[in-house]
């Protein structure tokens, strides 16, 4: 799934927004405010409440729209909507994940002195415009570089991947590590590896869907009784290896996930709406990045956990 970017502008700065998509579409899921976004009998405000969730980072383009006359002095400035989204943005997805595009010389809220905002030139033409293009591909650089990050967003997808490695992958990790090698029903071992099953959506129930899959793949629960805590995992051999056990777990924890995009979307009915779906996407592959960071980054785990996606 690609970073979702919501690009919002006046209907005067749309040249301008379409030029930064454009530049932006290989990489990204980008989206104008023109893109369908704004829906028939619900305020804009509502609309844009909910959308900022679904998106992983938001573009404000502000151009020079209006005048504004400010004690006694004339000013060119953005349309009020687009600096008031920009706040919106900030608010939902944070300061980091949030990116203001100013028309040089447009004056911002006072608020805004001393923080840093990329500025453009027109130019004879949007597209020729050496300054538009280089802050873009800045802040496409920027993007690259945080979703590889795991931060702590509205919804729990960070906390919880951050739960389950310190509270299971780690430990079991460890364990498996420490010991010289594990007695099973098909022998001694001393080569493993764990493998983390993460499904791609959340269409059923996280226990009955991990209990279905263990019976499917035909694995066997086996209890690791780890530093005084003990955890059930299913294993199997590889007949290709099989001088390695391999171990398998489902993370259960990410039931979580889909009962607070429920409560978060003030869930009324049967089924699920496609802004939900879009939230379980993005979740899952929060979840999945931020547990892979993690792993990476422990000597224990890096060399015997994969992660699969089902």
């Amino acid at each position: 799934m690609k970073p979702r970017i919501f690009i919002g502008s006046s209907k005067e700065g749309l040249e301008v927004a379409q030029h930064v998509k454009l530049k932006l579409n290989d990489d990204f899921d980008c989206y104008l405010w023109t893109d369908g976004i704004f829906q028939y009998n619900i305020s804009f405000l509502d609309t844009l409440l909910k959308e900022a969730s679904l998106f992983d980072f938001g573009i404000l383009i502000a151009t020079k729209d209006d005048y504004t006359s400010s004690r006694g002095n004339l000013f060119e400035t953005p349309r009020d909507n687009v600096i008031f989204e920009f706040g919106l943005f900030i608010g939902r997805l944070g300061p980091s994940r949030a990116f203001l595009i100013q028309e040089m010389d447009a004056k911002l809220p006072t608020d805004m002195l001393g923080v840093t905002v990329p500025q453009f030139e027109r130019g004879n033409s949007i597209s020729s415009s050496e300054s538009l293009n280089s802050e873009v591909e800045r802040i496409s650089r920027i993007v690259k570089e945080k979703i590889h990050l795991g931060e702590l967003g509205l919804l729990p997808s960070t906390a919880l991947a951050i739960g389950y490695f310190y509270n299971f992958v780690s430990m079991v990790c460890e364990y498996l590590q420490s010991n010289s090698s594990i007695s099973t029903d098909n022998g001694a071992f001393k080569k493993f590896e764990l493998n983390i099953i993460i499904p791609n959506d959340l269409d059923a129930d996280i226990k009955k869907r991990s209990a279905v899959y263990y019976k499917y793949h035909n694995l066997k629960e086996l209890k690791l009784d780890t530093f005084g805590r003990s955890f059930p995992v299913f294993i199997t051999v590889d007949g290709r290896d099989a001088k390695t056990l391999k171990l398998y777990d489902m993370p259960t924890t990410l039931s979580g996930i889909d009962k607070c995009i429920e409560l978060y979307m003030q869930k009324g009915h049967i089924g699920k709406t496609t802004q939900q779906k879009l939230l379980e996407e993005r979740e899952l592959a929060n979840f999945e990045r931020t547990l892979q960071n993690l792993i990476n980054n422990d000597a224990f785990c890096r060399s015997i956990t994969k992660i699969i996606r089902e």
